[in-house]
């Protein structure tokens, strides 16, 4: 191993432990790019090298790769290839400024979908910038915060219903968990804030909760009633804040197909394809395809419990093996 290994093995991400015991059951040498294990680097006994990033690694290619990371171009292929992607406007950030309108089209896109509406980072992931927003007012603040940081952005209508994310690998669906917003449930007693600071697991520095209080009529002094439930961001993202269940044995074969195909379409042999299931249909086989992401991280699933902990071991086992063992 390297010069990092000194440092406490149990400060490494959970992707570098599991890849750790990995590498010692196949004969395999890693070695860690950083003491926190976010990259690396696997090297056979035949001397073939594997370098990895965080969860990029030499699994998907380049360009199909580069292709999911941008939400626009991979909603266009997607559609072209018959998936059903939520409807959007793509909007230029240098066209924005503290003093300019909404311009035509986004007033005529806006008038068409009606609010509720998402402003999104046409390129991130793990729910980083997403903003929903109700009013012309707050859209133009939420296109104006995230054009200082962004160079292309999203406008897409909201869509109701069940939010999924399917992990496939190699054409197999290796699960499917349901992802709920963050919230937050009233004492009756407390405000929002003296709430918010009892509960480590919430994001509490996201300063998109001010602006989803204030959609509910709700500010950080605001004391709910005993039971009453408060949603904190929009987004369904562990990483903000969110929870999952597994619910792989309950989702239609046609959802979990059209998970596959997505992945397929796109040409990643590892994807999680996060969808949503919209309310009031007569079935569950028109799932919306929300976007594709070629790096999925399950570290934030595994601390949701024992059962999940196991699952993300097991789709590692599987995702290290496709790449090492092949």
């Amino acid at each position: 191993m390297g010069s990092f290994d000194a440092g406490d093995p149990g400060s490494r991400s959970l992707v570098f432990q599991l890849l750790e015991r990995f590498c010692a059951r196949r004969g395999l040498r890693l070695s860690a790019g950083d003491p926190y294990g976010h990259a690396g680097m696997v090297e056979s006994p035949a001397g073939k090298r594997w370098y990895f990033k965080g969860t990029r690694f030499d699994l998907n290619g380049l360009g199909a790769s580069e292709i999911a990371n941008d939400k626009a171009y991979a909603a266009r292929f997607l559609a072209e290839a018959g998936i059903s992607v939520p409807d959007s406007h793509f909007v230029f950030s240098d066209k924005i400024s503290d003093n300019t309108p909404i311009d035509d089209d986004l007033l005529t896109f806006t008038e068409e979908k009606r609010f509720p509406l998402f402003v999104k980072p046409n390129i991130g992931q793990e729910g980083q910038g997403v903003m929903r927003v109700d009013t012309l007012d707050t859209l133009g603040s939420a296109l104006q915060c995230l054009a200082k940081n962004h160079e292309h952005l999203l406008v897409q209508p909201e869509i109701r219903g069940r939010e999924l994310r399917v992990v496939v690998l190699d054409g197999e669906v290796l699960c499917a968990i349901e992802r709920k917003r963050p919230v937050i449930f009233g004492n009756g007693t407390q405000n929002l804030a003296e709430l918010l600071a009892t509960h480590a697991k919430l994001p509490v520095s996201d300063s998109r909760i001010i602006r989803e209080l204030a959609a509910q009529r709700l500010d950080l002094e605001s004391v709910p009633e005993n039971g009453q439930e408060v949603t904190l961001l929009p987004v369904t993202n562990l990483s903000c804040g969110g929870t999952a269940r597994i619910v792989t044995p309950e989702l239609a074969p046609e959802i979990l197909a059209t998970a596959q195909q997505a992945a397929d379409i796109l040409s990643l042999r590892y994807a999680g394809v996060d969808m949503i299931v919209p309310d009031g249909l007569s079935s569950e086989n028109e799932a919306v395809v929300l976007e594709v992401n070629a790096a999925p991280g399950l570290s934030n699933l595994a601390r949701q419990g024992t059962e999940e902990a196991a699952l993300v071991e097991a789709i590692y086992d599987r995702v290290f093996a496709a790449i090492f063992c092949d």
